[in-house]
């Protein structure tokens, strides 16, 4: 079984971000439990970056020390450093992952606001044939942080299904030199979605 952990942000430095890590602290629990588990963790950083200021590592590189700290073995955590993106998170998991690994079945880890969208783009890329099972750590994020989040989340899975709309279930190829260039992520952010990915705030 694999246990797949979606990016959500990383800090300039480096650092990750608290619901980050609460999606980390979850993977632990989990692998205690299956300890022939192995743990997939996604993103380069996200695409709203200025190309003159790129974190020092990335996502799932931070993930991975990050998961080795608290008790993880490396040598059963993977990392996919190509995304930009969640739609990229899972096109680069099943295309670099489970294909070549021939996986059937994972335990998908993000947090509780982005549950709802990761359902939707994995059963679009992953198609059937795959068996994956959704988990949220408890959120510290403050009500009025969680809403604003939440109700960004929703106008994100419209745009989503909009983009994956001619993509027939399964045919991660239709994605294929489509990924940041079609006119979704050229898109103008609220100067809080972007500190939220870049600051973790």
């Amino acid at each position: 079984m694999t246990i797949v952990v979606l990016g959500g942000g990383i800090t300039k430095d480096g650092k990750l971000p608290k619901h980050i890590k609460e999606r980390l602290e979850k993977v632990l629990q989990i692998f205690r439990k299956r300890k022939q588990a192995k743990v997939l963790v996604c993103g380069r950083y996200s695409f709203l970056y200025p190309k003159n200021q790129l974190p020092k590592k990335t996502e799932a590189r931070a993930m991975r020390d990050y998961l080795i700290s608290i008790g993880i073995p490396k040598k059963d955590i993977y990392l996919e450093n190509k995304s930009k993106d969640t739609i990229a998170n899972v096109y680069y998991a099943k295309k670099l992952y489970f294909i070549p690994r021939k996986e059937k079945d994972a335990v998908i880890i993000t947090s509780g606001f982005h549950l709802e969208r990761a359902k939707f783009i994995f059963r679009k890329i992953f198609g059937k044939g795959y068996q994956f099972k959704f988990i949220s750590p408890l959120s510290s994020l403050k009500v009025k942080e969680k809403t604003k989040i939440v109700e960004r989340q929703k106008e994100l899975l419209k745009k989503t299904k909009e983009i994956l709309n001619k993509m027939k279930s399964g045919d991660h190829n239709f994605l294929k030199g489509k990924l940041y260039k079609i006119k979704y992520y050229k898109e103008k952010r609220a100067d809080w979605v972007i500190k939220f990915v870049t600051e973790g705030k």
